[in-house]
């Protein structure tokens, strides 16, 4: 078998950090000696046998095939990146992260007893949903369909507490909050083997636009519209439009706008200035925009009141009508880390049996492995000391009757 060493030195490096072992533990637990592995690691050692890159493996805690030829995760992974004009550099930065986290999740089939918990130990409700007309327009669809959920989980016209739990107890999918580059509000990735969604928003959007993403992508799930259709360069298409609709409806119901109205005085245009347009966002937890956009399609305010109207931010008008520092809080919350809650929970488990290590837990939740470290044993999770695995030999003299060393092409004459 003949591969580029360099890769596979990359990959025994970044599973060995994950699993929180230094070289020389590693070292030890496979009978390599220090500067051999570090040789390894850094692709300047000119073969590696099978029996080599198998104890490695083993050690680790992932399979021979993801130290030889990668992760099959993040091949078959599908993106659904609704975005526009990101650099490609920053868009790969983010999607990497992503994926990241299923590839973990996958891995932890492997650590974890017991399988893979579903959504609150629920079954997910979206399968109960009828979709709307396909001839209605895309604004009456994501209404219809907004109504619909709202009518399952019986929300009436009240604001939405948890979109992203929402989404993880309607469709059973997971959330998640990264620390992705700026321009990136969020997107849905698929494992269609394992059958799992992560929809993930990022730690620089707004929390009333986080809100907006989950549920715009949660949209996009419910409808089945899949990936390729809304890789975008600078245009919306029809779904788009159509989720946007969901969104809207779902979190600024009319209904509830309406209800509100009434406790809070009359309407008509004259009684719509910024502050009870800021109200009512702030009510919904959703963008002055969003609200704008439902008033004129009730036919409460007109367009040339919108374009009045819309421009100032949450953060400014929570300044100017008195809820500044609650707002303030709410963004410091937004701006947290946040690894969906089944995936950290079976990782805790994992590290508690000294199948994965501390760095691993720190990079899910963005922090530095010593707060980690000392969150968890401060709640009693410490990991039972590591054990020397050896290699199946029968296993290994099998693989190396069909399997030759591998070399580097360039290198292979070298001893």
């Amino acid at each position: 078998m003949r591969m580029d060493l360099q890769q596979v030195g990359a990959r025994v490096r970044r599973e060995r950090e994950r699993a929180g072992l230094t070289q020389r533990e590693l070292a030890e637990l496979t009978d390599i000696s220090q500067p051999t592995l570090a040789r390894i690691e850094l692709g300047t050692r000119p073969r590696l046998t099978i029996a080599e890159l198998d104890r490695l493996a083993m050690a680790i805690g992932v399979p021979l095939r993801e130290l030889t030829s990668g992760s099959p995760v993040r091949d078959r992974v599908r993106i659904a990146a609704r975005t526009a004009g990101v650099p490609a550099v920053a868009l790969e930065a983010a999607l990497r992260r992503a994926v990241d986290i299923l590839v973990l999740d996958e891995r932890l089939d492997r650590l974890v007893h017991g399988g893979r918990p579903s959504a609150a130990g629920i079954r997910p409700l979206a399968a109960d949903l009828s979709l709307p007309d396909p001839s209605a327009s895309g604004e009456d669809q994501g209404r219809v369909l907004a109504l619909a959920v709202r009518r399952l989980l019986d929300l009436g016209g009240a604001p939405l507490a948890d979109p992203a739990e929402l989404a993880e107890r309607l469709a059973g999918v997971d959330t998640a909050v990264v620390d992705f580059p700026a321009g990136i509000d969020g997107f849905t990735l698929t494992d269609p083997v394992r059958a799992v969604t992560l929809i993930v928003v990022s730690t620089n959007a707004v929390t009333e636009r986080q809100r907006f993403t989950y549920c715009h992508e949660l949209g996009h799930f419910i409808f089945g519209d899949g990936t390729e259709t809304h890789l975008l360069d600078g245009g919306r298409t029809s779904a788009e439009l159509r989720c946007d609709a969901f969104a809207r409806h779902l979190l600024a119901p009319q209904d509830g706008i309406r209800a509100w109205l009434g406790v809070n005085g009359p309407g008509g245009e004259s009684a719509f200035d910024e502050r009870r347009c800021a109200l009512l966002a702030r009510h919904f937890g959703v963008s002055l925009m969003v609200i704008l956009i439902q008033l004129e399609r009730m036919g409460m305010i007109t367009g040339r009141q919108v374009e009045r109207l819309r421009g100032p931010s949450g953060a400014q008008l929570a300044w100017r009508y008195g809820w500044g520092p609650q707002y303030a809080g709410k963004q410091e919350i937004s701006r947290t880390v946040r690894p969906p809650q089944r995936v950290l929970e079976r990782a805790t488990t994992a590290y508690q049996a000294g199948k994965l290590g501390i760095r691993v837990l720190a990079d899910l939740q963005g922090q530095d492995p010593t707060v980690t470290e000392t969150a968890l044993t401060a709640a009693g999770v410490i990991p039972e000391p590591p054990r020397i695995r050896r290699a199946d030999m029968h296993r290994l003299l099998t693989r190396t009757r069909s399997a030759a060393p591998l070399q580097h092409p360039s290198r292979e004459q070298e001893e």
